[in-house]
């Protein structure tokens, strides 16, 4: 009984990607996605606003245009916690055109922003001006709700000392004593200085344990960066906030320490998921088909563990029919879930993280390693399919950003070169009359002009989804290093294939642009726990050594543009020419050649010389004629062994353009010159070895936390949900280890 293929679209033209619609974001993750959309908005409008004192000297403005201009001042001063410009705005010339309780476009007052954000002084300085304490913005939060959810202990306190309400409810019925975590430092200052929070401050949670100032800073910086992150990865891959787990809760610790020891060579009877074959089909909706991703640490390998102890029961207990009805069905309903989520990246996600989980789990029982093996080149199949899915989902938001973010991005503007060949429309140029002072945003189109950073936001986020979901860093490691290929591919063909390109100041621009994503690279660097042949320490491509590699076929492009029209001012052109190309080992005489040919040339710019050209072709000849003998070397060693002809070149190609363009050298540029993005490097799963010691204590037993998180267990909450005829049929997983070691 096969189980069903997968069926994806793996192009990157599919042309229902942009109908799908994008998911509804959750009001309270809308909330504070919203107040930090226009905190950045704040940020980047601040210094467009103009001087209090030039904007009300301005004759050319209304009384209105001031008022709007000044009030639009005050919330960016209040947002961005700048005191000095609160105070000249509140106390200087411009008072009498402000409204210290005016809603911004976003229906906030200023005292909202502060508070939120944690401006102490600017909270003062607004309640000293008039400020309402109990102004609430569209939601009907007040300033005192946001410096409670945001753990701002100083300013709360401020607020209730001026006579804020705490019984004032918001649109979803909360006060503002209900919002701060259970003994928190919060909740404990307030009480501390007479303020009575009720009930929500006294049971037992997280923060117990002597959770000292410097650590509570520490803490809410942490959960502040958070916060952002979860943000832009929900813009970014544009998934619901509640799968990237906003404003949940922390488990305590204490769940997994009722944990007993897995048997994991037999089964004992509360080790494993009873069920009956009629129950089946439910089940596996409840813990695939209608499964959201899961986030806390004794949910996210909710179905490898249910999958994984009926398994067991199927195996040890029933027999093989129940098993492969089991597994087969369960493998249907994973196929269409993913398939029918393949562009939602925190799907993909949950269940590569699940299906890698439930993989080591069969390797590790003794008797289902045997009894699955079909299963487990099934499950090893999946998770290549879904690696793929979640790199042309990367590509693809990084595709439509790659261009003007890297390539037309113009740190330092080179405007009055003129290139050999170009005539432009005017001969003289018409010099720019500075602009002059606005007091208006700048239009949309100046304020998201596309750069670096747009990619590597888009790393970032998918870098945050892959450790949201505890994915191996074996398998992390290869999805970075596949989009780093793809960049550095995309990059070095449109380089070579765009003569605009083809020019030395825009190849420092785009360099300097690289340098950006290498720094990134640098910031986030992984290294995967991946252990060979027994070694005690860890091996295997870190992000920067895969940023290294895959970045340096256009990086060599980019200083050979930058460099060969210097090489005759050298004495020794031929030296100069050679200690080059001892720089540039990863590109081709043809490359280098049709570079140079169709390069553009700034007026007064020396071309390439006689005698380097004359040596690069040379070079190339030679290399097509060691090619064709490889060739016929390597086909006559092949007939003589019956097998098909294959290019010994080919395995190198992942390696940069250097073997793939070797044959050709046309007037426009050939396949054989360019990279191939769409090429997948070589996946490897984690080893055994790998996975034993990642989802387990590690050398030596040390990680013993680390350990309990992998323990086949089933939340309470899902265990109720499975109970289908109430008789209990579930297993009771932490009673393990408490019942008798017979069969």
């Amino acid at each position: 009984m096969p189980a069903q293929p997968l069926a994806f679209n793996l192009s990157l033209d599919d042309p229902t990607y942009d109908e799908e619609p994008t998911p509804r974001i959750e009001d309270g993750d809308s909330r504070l996605m919203e107040m930090l959309a226009a905190q950045a908005a704040h940020r980047e409008d601040e210094a467009t606003t103009g001087n209090e004192d030039q904007v009300i000297a301005d004759s050319n403005l209304s009384d209105l245009q001031r008022k709007a201009i000044l009030q639009k001042s005050l919330h960016m001063a209040a947002s961005n916690g700048d005191i000095e410009r609160v105070r000249r705005v509140l106390q200087g010339k411009a008072k009498p055109f402000i409204d210290v309780n005016a809603a911004d476009e976003e229906g906030r007052a200023p005292i909202i922003y502060a508070s939120c954000f944690g401006h102490e002084d600017v909270v003062e300085a607004l309640i000293k001006a008039g400020a309402d304490v109990d102004k609430k913005d569209r939601n009907q939060w007040t300033a005192l709700m946001w410096a409670m959810t945001n753990r701002h202990k100083d300013i709360a306190k401020m607020l209730l000392d001026n006579g804020a309400s705490s019984t004032v409810k918001s649109s979803s019925g909360r006060t503002a004593f209900d919002l701060p975590a259970p003994n928190s430092e919060i909740s404990d200052f307030l009480q501390q200085n007479g303020y009575h929070i009720g009930d929500v401050g006294v049971e037992e949670d997280f923060y117990d344990t002597g959770f000292s100032q410097d650590k509570f800073e520490q803490e809410m910086e942490e959960n502040e960066m958070r916060r952002r992150m979860m943000m832009e990865s929900s813009m970014n891959l544009e998934v619901d906030l509640s799968s990237l787990g906003m404003d949940e809760r922390p488990e305590s610790p204490d769940e997994f320490e009722e944990q007993h020891e897995f048997v994991w060579d037999r089964c004992l009877p509360d080790q494993m998921f009873v069920f009956q074959e009629s129950e089946l089909g439910r089940i596996l909706d409840i813990v695939i088909t209608e499964m959201t991703p899961q986030r806390t640490p004794s949910q996210k390998p909710v179905p490898a563990n249910i999958l994984f102890l009926g398994a067991r029961y199927a195996h040890y207990h029933a027999n093989p029919d129940l098993l492969a009805t089991l597994l087969v069905s369960a493998m249907d309903k994973i196929n269409a879930k993913v398939e029918n989520h393949q562009w939602d990246m925190t799907v993909l996600a949950f269940w590569i993280s699940n299906a890698t989980l439930l993989l080591h789990y069969l390797k590790k029982d003794a008797g289902l390693v045997e009894a699955t093996p079909e299963f487990q080149v099934q499950l090893v199949e999946l998770i290549n399919e879904i690696f793929i899915l979640i790199i042309r989902d990367a590509e693809r938001r990084m595709d439509k950003l790659l261009d003007a973010s890297i390539l037309a991005h113009e740190t330092i503007p080179f405007d009055d070169l003129e290139f050999v060949g170009e005539w432009k429309l005017f001969n003289k140029k018409k010099v720019q009359t500075p602009e002059p002072v606005s007091y208006k945003p700048p239009p949309p189109n100046r304020r998201t002009q596309p750069s670096p950073r747009n990619i590597t936001s888009l790393l970032s986020s998918t870098l945050f989804v892959l450790d949201l979901y505890d994915i191996h860093s074996v398998i992390t490691a290869q999805i970075l290093a596949q989009l780093f290929y793809w960049i550095g591919a995309e990059l070095f063909n449109h380089v070579l294939s765009t003569r605009t390109y083809l020019a030395r100041t825009k190849a420092m621009q785009i360099r300097m642009n690289i340098s950006v994503l290498e720094d990134w690279a640098r910031s986030n660097n992984r290294i995967p726990e991946h252990y060979e042949n027994g070694s005690l320490s860890t091996s295997g491509e870190s992000t920067v050594d895969a940023a290294r590699r895959h970045f340096t076929p256009v990086i060599q492009l980019l200083q050979w543009l930058q460099c060969f029209s210097s090489l005759g001012e050298k004495q020794d052109v031929m030296a100069s020419l050679e200690d080059t190309l001892t720089q540039i080992p990863r590109l081709g005489p043809q490359h280098l050649l049709y570079a140079a040919s169709h390069y553009r040339f700034e007026k007064g710019e020396k071309g390439l010389p006689r005698e380097a050209r004359r040596r690069l072709t040379n070079l190339q000849s030679d290399m097509k004629k060691r090619a064709q003998q490889m060739r016929q070397t390597h086909n006559r060693a092949s007939s003589k062994a019956g097998s098909e002809p294959r290019s010994s070149m080919s395995a190198d190609l992942d390696d940069g353009p250097n073997d793939a363009g070797r044959h050709e050298d046309e007037d426009v540029v050939s396949d054989s010159l360019l990279m191939d993005p769409a090429h997948m490097l070589q996946f490897s799963l984690p080893t055994t070895v790998d996975l034993v010691l990642s989802y387990g204590a590690g050398y030596g037993g040390l990680n013993r936390e680390r350990e309990k998180k992998y323990i086949p267990t089933v939340p309470p909450e899902f265990l109720a949900k499975l109970d289908l005829n109430g008789g209990g049929s579930s297993v009771q997983s932490h009673d393990w280890g408490t019942g008798n070691d017979d069969d």
